[in-house]
């Protein structure tokens, strides 16, 4: 394009041989005019040669407009044989929001394509998004590379720019490149611009294409958690919802519905502030036992992904206590009604007294509480398969021996840890005169697990009943025992609820919900939950499964996802066809904040960490539009354009305005 400055001969030569046919005018008295010539020869001299200027300036813009000047800093190196260009698309959820007419993540793809068909076919080409396609970051050519972007998947997690750019070296490092050109195409959520720990390399080049969606609000659901963590059948709960509005208008009376099983069980409006979020209460009664999916809904348009929070409700058929005797030992028989009493008679339990030295351990692994009368009468052994069981999450209830007295005097319970969420749900509200227990004999000693905390104390600050947490489980200590001569508890209005949350706790609280791109792994309590080669992830509507990766630890069975599960909805985890346990899995809600990074922002922020920015591009409407720009290096051919306009401009003003 540079042999056109040869066109700047053309104002020259027309200046210096003025073509223009002259017309003689007849003058009686020459001497006036020759006044004038002499007068203003230098002024029209001067005039002449400005416009000639400005022609030639004109003619030289726009030749050095369409060579594409650029820096040297600025030199893409997508033209070297040896240099890896990397395309990343984001196809995170916030992606699915539009532009003036299509998707973002439509807008990137067709930016992709055409970044693509513009770059030379000798190029080795890489496609990275968020779903980590591992076909797709081997060196392709031009070819496998359009239909890769054609056939990649357009939801996704959130990825993490620090992450992206080590997936980058990692990838120019298996496969020999000493350079590579990154172009990243994305809406840049706050939550992506994550650069710590991030490690500078100059031979990576980055052109930032920065996305815009002509929606800036969103209306979602954050969260669903119980009031109550343990499900009974017959009995009312409660969902809470907390509802977000990423908008600058306030919304009132917003629908949110509750479904269990496909079927409406609740229904309520909410108000949300302006930019602010609101919480709400939403009750529902299971009448049976077993895996319930749920789901809580809105409906906002146009971004959607967010509008609904899926989650598996379980409500266990039966909880098994199994009580401990001290293998034939004397003991206190009151001591062993007070529990079989309370477990006996309700059909939520099923409950077992079973000699310490003939407890089988099956039976153990199958309980979801363990009462043992007397620790000192346990051998080392099966203590420890008891701490085991505890770590699985079962509740382990330890009370003294009969010779573990060590403080005889008559005390009143005082102190109970109304906060810890312990008694959340055990009392509505504790009166000032409350009837407390009695105690007249205990055990002072705090429980030897050590990182106990008190749960209810006595008046001279000694212990009542202490909590230490055990793997997922907790052992509870009491420092006496249940008979009438050591205290009155068993018949003190506080026995059965504190007895019941104990068990209940010891029934697994289960995860209500996964999070896609998070949560890597589900841990099932127990060791015989597949068969070999037969664990199974499928999802309910029949369209997906896949074979997990397994693994023992610890008497529970670890089940790995990894980024398998990339779609939001209910999945079974199986063993062949048999169903061991539902799963609920919801898009992250990073993807739901409305906080953009602006063009200046991210280009601080990149340079800020050393990184080698080429350019941050503004996207207006479809980025494939600037896409030519990019690969000819620089935005400097604009600058090149104004010139042409401006010389233009001031040589219309000279030849009409200077007489």
């Amino acid at each position: 394009m540079l042999f056109g400055l040869f066109a700047l001969a053309i104002p020259v030569i027309v200046h210096l041989f003025n073509f223009r046919r002259h017309k003689i005018v007849y003058f009686s008295n020459t001497a006036t005019l020759k006044t004038i010539e002499q007068e203003n020869a230098k002024t029209k001299k001067l005039k002449y040669v400005i416009v000639m200027i400005m022609r030639m300036l004109f003619i030289a813009g726009l030749v050095l407009a369409f060579a594409h000047p650029y820096k040297n800093e600025q030199r893409l190196l997508t033209d070297d044989a040896g240099n890896l260009v990397a395309v990343y698309i984001d196809n995170s959820m916030s992606m699915q929001s539009q532009s003036s007419e299509i998707t973002l993540i439509e807008d990137a793809r067709s930016s992709a394509r055409t970044l693509v068909n513009k770059i030379s076919p000798s190029q080795r080409f890489v496609l990275l998004t968020n779903s980590r396609e591992i076909e797709n970051e081997y060196p392709m050519n031009r070819d496998e590379m359009l239909m890769s972007i054609d056939g990649m998947r357009t939801e996704a997690g959130p990825m993490a720019f620090n992450a992206l750019y080590e997936n980058l070296q990692m990838i120019m490092r298996r496969n020999g490149f000493k350079t590579a050109s990154l172009f990243v195409l994305s809406d840049f959520q706050e939550n992506m611009m994550n650069l710590d720990g991030i490690v500078a390399d100059s031979a990576i080049q980055i052109v930032a294409l920065p996305l815009t969606s002509d929606f800036q609000q969103n209306v979602y659901v954050d969260t669903v958690w119980l009031s109550s963590p343990i499900l009974q059948a017959g009995l009312t709960n409660e969902g809470n919802v907390k509802i977000v509005n990423e908008s600058d208008k306030e919304i009132k009376g917003f629908p949110v519905n509750f479904d269990i099983d496909n079927h409406a069980v609740a229904f309520t409006t909410v108000d949300v502030p302006a930019n602010g979020k609101t919480e709400t209460k939403m009750q529902f009664v299971l009448d049976e036992a077993g895996q319930k999916t749920a789901k809580v809904a809105i409906n906002d348009f146009p971004i959607t992904f967010d509008d609904s929070y899926n989650l598996v409700l379980n409500v266990r058929p039966v909880i098994k206590v199994v009580e401990l005797t001290d293998n034939g030992k004397t003991t206190v028989e009151t001591h062993r009604n007070a529990a079989r009493t309370l477990f006996s008679n309700d059909s939520l339990f099923e409950y077992k007294s079973i000699a310490a030295n003939r407890i089988d351990q099956q039976y153990l692994d199958d309980c979801q509480m363990v009462i043992v009368n007397d620790k000192s009468s346990l051998n080392e052994t099966l203590w420890q398969s008891i701490l085991d069981f505890a770590k699985d999450g079962g509740s382990v209830v330890v009370f003294p021996s009969e010779n573990d007295i060590t403080n005889d005097d008559t005390l009143n319970v005082s102190l109970l840890a109304e906060q810890h969420p312990f008694f959340d749900d055990v009392f509505v509200k504790i009166p000032d005169n409350a009837d407390f227990p009695k105690v007249f004999k205990h055990n002072s000693d705090r429980n030897a697990l050590g990182n106990s905390l008190t749960l209810i104390g006595l008046q001279n600050g000694d212990p009542f009943l202490t909590m230490s947490k055990v793997g997922n489980g907790n052992v509870f200590s009491f420092s006496t025992r249940l008979d009438n001569q050591w205290t009155d508890f068993a018949d003190n209005s506080l026995f059965v609820p504190i007895m019941m949350k104990m068990a209940m706790l010891g029934s697994g609280v289960e995860r209500l919900s996964y999070t896609i791109g998070e949560d890597k792994e589900l841990t099932i309590n127990s060791l015989k939950a597949f068969d070999e080669g037969g664990a199974r992830i499928k999802g309910t509507d029949g369209a997906f499964e896949v074979i997990p990766m397994v693994e023992m630890s610890d008497n529970h069975t670890v089940v790995r996802v990894y980024d398998q599960i990339s779609n939001a909805g209910f999945y079974d985890i199986c063993n062949g066809n048999d169903v061991v346990r539902k799963s609920a899995w919801n898009d992250s809600r990073l993807e739901s904040k409305m906080n953009f990074k602006s063009q200046d922002e991210i280009d601080k922020m990149l340079k800020d960490k050393g990184l080698n920015v080429v350019a941050v591009l503004k996207s207006e409407t479809h980025s494939a539009d600037v896409m030519n720009a990019v690969l000819h290096r620089s935005m400097l051919w604009k600058s090149f354009i104004l010139l042409s306009l401006l010389a233009m401009l001031s040589e219309i003003l000279i030849l009409r305005f200077w007489k």
